[in-house]
C-alpha cells in the first residue's frame, strides 16, 4: 500500500498524530479523575532488567517520553510488518491491532507488574474501559491516517 508519501514519512507523521491522540486521551483521564492502567510496560521492563533503566522513570517528562518514543515504535511496526500482513481495510486493521494490544497487556503485561488481569487489582471498570479505549483511538487514527497517507489523496 505504500506509495504517495512512502512508509516511513506516512508512519511518521500517522504515529505522531496517533500517539499524540493516544496521550492527551491518557491525560484526560487524570481531569475526571480515573485511574488507568498507564506505565505497565516500562514498570515491566524495569522489573525484568533492574538496574538497565538507571535514570528516575518515575519522572513525568521521562514517562511521556518513553510512552510517545513506544507509540513511535509501534507506528514504524505498523507500517513495516503489520499492515502489509493483514487483510482489510484501515479500520479493520486498526481495531484488529488494538485488540491485539489490548489482549497483550491485559493477560501478560498487567498480570506480571501485580496488577492482575488488565489491571483488574487496582482499577476499577472505569478505568480498564478508558485505558482500552485510549490505545483503540490510537491504533484507530494510526490505520486510517496510514492509509490517507500512503494513498495520496489528502492533496485532492
Amino acid at each position: 500500500m505504500a506509495k504517495a508519501w512512502g512508509r516511513l514519512p506516512s508512519a511518521l507523521v500517522a504515529g505522531a498524530v496517533a500517539i499524540t491522540a493516544n496521550t492527551l486521551a491518557l491525560k484526560a483521564a487524570d481531569l475526571v479523575p480515573l485511574a488507568t492502567a498507564r506505565g505497565g510496560l516500562l514498570r515491566m521492563i524495569r522489573s525484568l532488567f533492574p538496574g538497565w533503566l538507571r535514570v528516575h522513570t518515575g519522572n513525568a517528562v521521562f514517562q511521556i517520553g518513553f510512552h510517545l518514543f513506544v507509540g513511535m515504535l509501534m507506528a514504524l511496526a505498523y507500517a513495516y510488518a503489520i499492515e502489509p500482513a493483514l487483510k482489510g481495510g484501515p479500520w479493520t486493521k486498526g481495531l484488529l491491532c488494538a485488540l491485539a494490544l489490548w489482549l497483550l497487556n491485559a493477560l501478560f503485561v498487567q498480570p506480571m507488574i501485580g496488577e492482575g488481569f488488565a489491571g483488574s487489582a487496582h482499577l476499577g471498570v472505569a478505568g480498564m474501559i478508558w485505558f482500552a479505549a485510549a490505545h483503540t483511538l490510537f491504533f484507530v487514527w494510526l490505520s486510517v491516517m496510514y492509509a490517507w497517507l500512503c494513498s495520496g489523496k489528502q492533496g485532492a
